[in-house]
């Protein structure tokens, strides 16, 4: 057979078994569906490869697609491949088996469905260690103020809370080796180690001394700067008492790299430059760290004179940040009243009456071993009289919801 013989016989087979697929072909839609379970059986890395190697082979191809598409096709590729990686879309097994990779898309615990990624925060203790026994009310606890005897308490000012959520921070709790690193960076070589701290140590003209968390009442791990007979003088023509805090903490690289404001006590000598430590709450602002009876703390430089005689302040930590749900300001003014004291049968001198009038957003420090929390809470006050002499009472409410909180 010729070889135009041998093409126009093929041919002609061919026309045949066309028609014979052809006949055979599958439903619409089908050759679609198997490609799309196939695509779905792959790792996901794959698919996100294959889907980026698809798109960089139509930009080769269209030498002409402007810039700015080519980037909203890129933007619009990788959101396609995250969605690839996070398995959303994907249907889940049907009847009641579930599958270990579905294990993530579970609903969350009871009282964890608005708690930040610490999980439940220890809850704070004031300064009368009461907790409170509700689980839907929060902890009071009275701030002291210098008056031994009962009160009673009234709310007269406005507390409008605009946010429901607040940031809790936590930090770990710093090892021996932080404290020598951070002596180290100051020019300290150590000395000793014990008496409660993670280590003593000597510089030409000062003695350093850096502390872990402690627990009871509740402190910052910090460091201690006690100046010998050789410290120098801070010289400064006209300088400001805040000015001679100032230079000495930059001579020694120790300015707070944190928000603060400045307090001096020039009551006594030393003079006590306070910087009073703020964190920043979103949508509300500024928040003070306070101690358990409310008072503002950060970091201290004491003067005599124009010479520093102890510096002292928190020692640098990493921090992480979470955001957690906190109660109502109608929640938290309740919470502050409930601390008035019970009424007395016959008491010996009549018990005062405190107004309440003010109230802010602050933070506490909560020890809770090798990781230990800074969290909201709010202080309501009011000065009040009683033996002629004028008072300030504060009550700390926590503000982390209760639902969020270690019982």
């Amino acid at each position: 057979m010729s070889d135009p013989d041998e093409e126009l016989e093929l041919q002609a087979l061919q026309r045949q078994l066309d028609d014979a697929f052809e006949t055979t072909r599958p439903r619409t839609g089908f050759e679609d569906e198997l490609w799309l379970r196939m695509q779905s059986s792959r790792a996901a890395p794959s698919r996100l490869r294959d889907a980026l190697s698809g798109f960089f082979q139509v930009i080769r191809e269209v030498p002409a697609v402007p810039a700015a598409a080519v980037a909203a096709l890129l933007v619009v590729v990788i959101g396609v491949g995250v969605v690839a990686l996070s398995g959303v879309g994907r249907s889940g097994p049907t009847g009641g088996a579930s599958t270990a990779g579905s294990a993530n898309l579970s609903a969350p615990d009871a009282g964890q469905l608005y708690a930040g990624n610490f999980g439940r925060v220890p809850t704070p203790v004031f300064n009368n260690g009461a907790k409170s026994s509700s689980s839907t009310q929060p902890a009071t606890a009275q701030a002291a103020a210098g008056y031994p005897g009962p009160v009673q308490l009234t709310w007269t000012g406005k507390f409008d809370l605009t946010i429901s959520t607040a940031l809790v921070f936590r930090y770990k709790e710093p090892s021996t080796n932080d404290a020598d690193q951070f002596a180290s960076a100051l020019g300290a070589v150590l000395r000793t180690r014990g008496d409660g701290f993670l280590g003593s140590y000597q510089a030409s003209d000062y003695t350093l001394k850096v502390r872990g968390t402690v627990q009871t009442p509740p402190s910052s791990p910090a460091y201690f700067i006690f100046s010998s007979l050789s410290m120098p003088p801070v010289e400064a023509a006209g300088a400001t008492q805040q000015d001679l805090a100032d230079i000495f903490l930059a001579q020694h690289s120790l300015q707070p790299q944190w928000s603060y404001t400045v307090a001096i006590d020039s009551s006594s000598d030393p003079v006590k430059v306070r910087y009073q430590r703020q964190f920043q709450a979103p949508g509300y602002g500024a928040a003070y760290l306070v101690d358990v009876n409310g008072e503002r703390y950060g970091l201290e430089v004491d003067l005599s004179a124009n010479r520093p005689v102890l510096a002292s302040g928190p020692l640098p930590v990493s921090i992480d940040a979470a955001d957690y749900k906190i109660v109502s300001s109608n929640d938290a003014i309740r919470a502050a009243l409930a601390f008035s004291s019970p009424a007395q049968s016959a008491p010996a001198t009549p018990i005062p009456s405190v107004q309440l009038n003010q109230a802010e957003l602050v933070y506490v420090l909560v020890p809770a071993g090798n990781h230990s929390f800074y969290e909201p809470a709010f202080m309501f006050s009011g000065k009040f009289q009683a033996n002629n002499q004028t008072y300030v009472q504060r009550i700390l409410v926590p503000a982390v919801d209760p639902s969020q909180r270690a019982p």
